[in-house]
């Protein structure tokens, strides 16, 4: 007993401390984060935020703001005084709140939404998709582990149905990606097999979520970055006072004609000297062999419309071009490029999903573009417009009508010719 009492002075504070924390991980916490860190988190492009729950949560459930989720990737990151943020903070009734940043393709988007499904129910959103992602390897396990989460694929797990082709192939795909030795992927590998988890698996997935949520609880509040006093507020400044299109591209064609000097593709001259220039000799020619005609993207992305359209979710979808000059210097093939959109197009509006902003053919349109595959300057003037529109519609419950070929890989390998679209659209 002597040797006992001599050891609680080293082992007590540790052990109070553990059960400390473990309270505080478990106990119910119910935190509201102020409109002012909602409003840096929505346009942070935080990769924890993205993966996470609770401040998406906490921003779509508000009364206060009006916050539209902006699926997409790396084109979100191109903040010029004419991003739909800046726009939207100086002119509109509604705020961005974005989700994505380089390599978030499907899959990833899938993951984000799946921890605010009952938040995206019979609400406005905006995807962004970007031709490049439907290459034939499709998004690599690297770039899906950076962006994976556990809370999201506890989530996921929690209600995941063997009996379905959706959660099936998502499970597939779960376990080729994050390996056989991922515990996650051991569980899908179960799912994608037909086979219900056990009641085990039940209760380590439920007690791991009830931890994450209240870790993401806690540390919320403290992820934010600067972006917004950095990148927007001094953009909102920069705007007409009032909002009139014809100035507004008027002046973007001006910022985009003095900021395009050191190069004759109409790129951005920061983006010119540090990301082509250095290696603009072995740039030539460097795509004449690429294709994104074939690729497990597009089953990737049916996973996406799944979500969307369980939630009866109105979706804008915009589809970005890619720089004419720049893809005649590299030797791209544009009418893979333009097969490619016909190909996701023809998905998207066979299932209902009709309201598509398709840029594709802008490549060539001065100053639409701040770089080889983003728009900027005046492609963020257009489209704008086009998301200002979309949000201010009444409410109306779209309807979809899901086809489960699309997961199948011989969609995801079809040459889109017309031939082939109407043979696919007979079986």
């Amino acid at each position: 007993m002597k040797k006992n009492y001599r050891l609680w002075p080293i082992f007590g504070p540790i052990i109070i401390a553990v059960l400390l924390l473990i309270g505080l991980f478990m106990l119910p916490l119910n935190f509201k984060v102020s409109s002012k860190t909602l409003k840096e988190a929505a346009v942070s492009l935080d990769t924890a935020t993205f993966k996470n729950q609770f401040l998406k949560k906490q921003a779509l459930e508000t009364k206060k703001t009006n916050y539209v989720p902006f699926f997409g990737s790396s084109e979100l990151e191109r903040m010029d005084r004419f991003h739909p943020s800046v726009m939207a903070a100086k002119y509109h009734n509604y705020r961005p709140f974005l989700l994505g940043k380089k390599g978030a393709q499907s899959l990833p988007q899938v993951l984000a939404m799946e921890t605010i499904l009952p938040q995206l129910k019979n609400r406005k959103v905006v995807f962004i998709v970007s031709p490049q992602w439907f290459v034939k390897r499709g998004i690599t396990p690297p770039a899906f582990k950076y962006y994976n989460g556990d809370l999201a694929d506890f989530t996921w797990l929690q209600h995941a149905d063997p009996h379905s082709a959706y959660d099936r192939y998502f499970a597939r795909r779960l376990v080729r990606l994050l390996g056989p030795n991922d515990r996650v992927g051991q569980m899908a590998a179960q799912i994608a097999a037909g086979h219900k988890l056990t009641s085990a698996n039940y209760q380590w997935i439920s007690f791991q979520r009830k931890f994450l949520i209240h870790e993401d609880q806690l540390f919320s509040r403290f992820r934010p970055n600067e972006n917004y006093e950095k990148r927007i507020v001094p953009k909102i400044n920069q705007l007409p006072k009032h909002y009139n299109y014809q100035k507004l591209q008027t002046l973007a064609r001006g910022d985009a004609q003095r900021q395009t000097t050191n190069n004759n593709f109409g790129i951005l001259n920061n983006f010119y000297s540090t990301r082509v220039k250095p290696n603009k000799t072995l740039l030539k020619g460097a795509e004449k062999n690429f294709s994104y005609l074939k690729s497990p993207e597009y089953s990737d992305f049916e996973l996406v419309l799944q979500q969307l359209a369980k939630q009866h979710t109105q979706v804008l979808f915009m589809i970005q071009p890619v720089n004419s000059k720049w893809a005649d210097y590299t030797g791209l093939n544009m009418q893979m490029y333009y097969q490619t959109v016909r190909k996701i197009k023809y998905q998207l509006h066979q299932q209902g999903f009709n309201n598509i902003a398709d840029y594709s053919h802008q490549g060539s349109t001065p100053y639409f573009m701040e770089d080889t595959i983003h728009i900027g300057w005046a492609g963020w003037v257009k489209f704008d417009k086009r998301v200002a529109a979309f949000v201010a519609q009444k409410n109306e419950k779209p309807v979809y009508h899901l086809q489960k070929k699309f997961l199948q890989q011989n969609w995801q390998q079809l040459e889109p010719t017309q031939q082939n679209l109407k043979a696919f659209s007979r079986e």
